[in-house]
C-alpha cells in the first residue's frame, strides 16, 4: 500500500515514544493499517519474549555449570589422611644402611617388629587398598589406630603388589630411634657434597622372609624403590655401608632447624623425650 510505505509513522515499531500520539491518530484514520499494526505489535512482543527467554536460558546455564563445578570442586577438595597408625607385625627398614641395588630397585634387609607403626597413605603400593584407605581416612574424617583398611591388609597378609600377596610390609615405627637415627642433610647438588647420589625409599614396600639371612636380626628382605636427589641420611652419614645405599626419606620431610618433623607425627613427642638425657629443662 503506497500510503503505508510513504508515512513516517511505522505501526510496526513502537520504539519512537515521542511519535506515539501521531501514530495513534494515523492508525485511527487507517483501520486496515491498525489491524496490521496490531498484528506486527503482537509478533514483536512474541519475538521479544522468545529472545529474552533464550537469553535467560543462556545466562542460567553457566550458573548451573558453575554450581556443578563448585560441587565437583568441593568433592575433589577431600584430602586423604597423610599418615595412619596401625598395630602389629611389620618390617622396619628405617635403620637399613646397606640396601643393595637391583635391576628393579633395591633389596633392603629389615627388622621384624611387633609394635605400633605408621603408614604414609600416598606410598601404599596395593592399588585397591590405597583407594579404600584414602577414601575411608581423610583429614575431615581421620581414621583412628587400626581403623584404616591398610592396617587389616597388612595384619591379615592381604597386601597385594603386582598380583602377589605379601605377609610382610615395610612401615615406619620408632624401634631403635634413639640409637641410630642422627639425621643428616644430604644434598647431592650442593658444592663439595660427599655421599651417595641414590637412596632407597621403603615406605609400604612388600617384603619376604629370608631363609638364611646374613644378619639373623634382619630376617626380612623388602623390595624398596630407588630415588635420587636430596635426602635425610642416618647415623650422621650420607653414605651407605658395605657398598649399599641408605633407606631414607626426602630432605623436606625433616625440619633440621627445629630438629623435628615439619608435620604432626604420631608418637614423636613421647619418643623425643625418651631419647633426651635425664636432666631438668631450664625455665622459660
Amino acid at each position: 500500500m503506497p500510503g503505508i510505505r510513504n508515512t513516517t509513522c511505522d505501526p510496526g515499531s513502537r520504539l519512537d515514544l515521542d511519535n506515539d500520539v501521531a501514530c495513534e491518530d494515523w492508525m485511527t484514520r487507517h483501520p486496515l493499517v491498525e489491524r496490521r499494526g496490531m498484528q506486527m505489535k503482537v509478533k514483536f512482543l512474541v519475538i521479544t519474549w522468545l529472545a529474552w527467554t533464550a537469553m535467560g536460558a543462556g545466562l542460567s546455564c553457566p550458573a548451573v555449570a558453575s554450581e556443578k563445578g563448585r560441587v565437583r570442586a568441593d568433592h575433589s577438595a577431600v584430602v586423604p589422611q597423610f599418615l595412619v597408625a596401625c598395630t602389629g607385625w611389620h618390617a622396619l627398614c628405617s635403620g637399613s644402611t646397606d640396601c643393595q641395588l637391583t635391576s628393579e630397585g633395591a633389596d633392603c634387609d629389615c627388622w621384624r617388629v611387633d609394635e605400633t607403626h605408621i603408614v604414609a597413605t600416598s606410598e601404599i603400593q596395593d592399588p585397591a587398598i590405597k583407594r579404600l584407605t584414602e577414601t575411608r581416612c581423610t583429614n575431615k574424617h581421620p581414621c583412628d589406630v587400626d581403623e584404616a583398611p591398610v592396617c587389616s591388609a597388612i595384619r591379615d597378609g592381604e597386601y597385594e603388589v603386582d598380583g602377589v600377596r605379601y605377609a610382610w610390609v615395610s612401615t615406619f615405627s620408632y624401634r631403635g630411634w634413639c640409637d641410630f637415627y642422627e639425621p643428616k642433610a644430604c644434598d647431592p647438588t650442593a658444592d663439595g657434597y660427599v655421599g651417595d647420589y641414590y637412596w632407597a625409599i621403603c615406605d609400604a614396600a612388600p617384603c619376604t622372609e629370608v631363609g638364611d639371612p646374613p644378619d639373623p636380626e634382619r630376617p626380612l628382605r623388602c623390595q624398596c624403590r630407588v630415588k635420587d636427589g636430596p635426602f635425610v641420611g642416618t647415623k650422621d652419614s650420607c653414605t651407605g655401608e658395605n657398598g649399599g645405599i641408605i633407606s631414607a626419606m626426602e630432605l623436606s620431610v625433616w625440619d633440621f632447624e627445629n630438629d623435628t618433623w615439619p608435620f604432626p607425627m604420631p608418637g614423636f613427642d613421647y619418643i623425643k623425650g625418651a631419647c633426651d638425657a635425664l636432666k631438668s629443662d631450664p625455665l622459660p
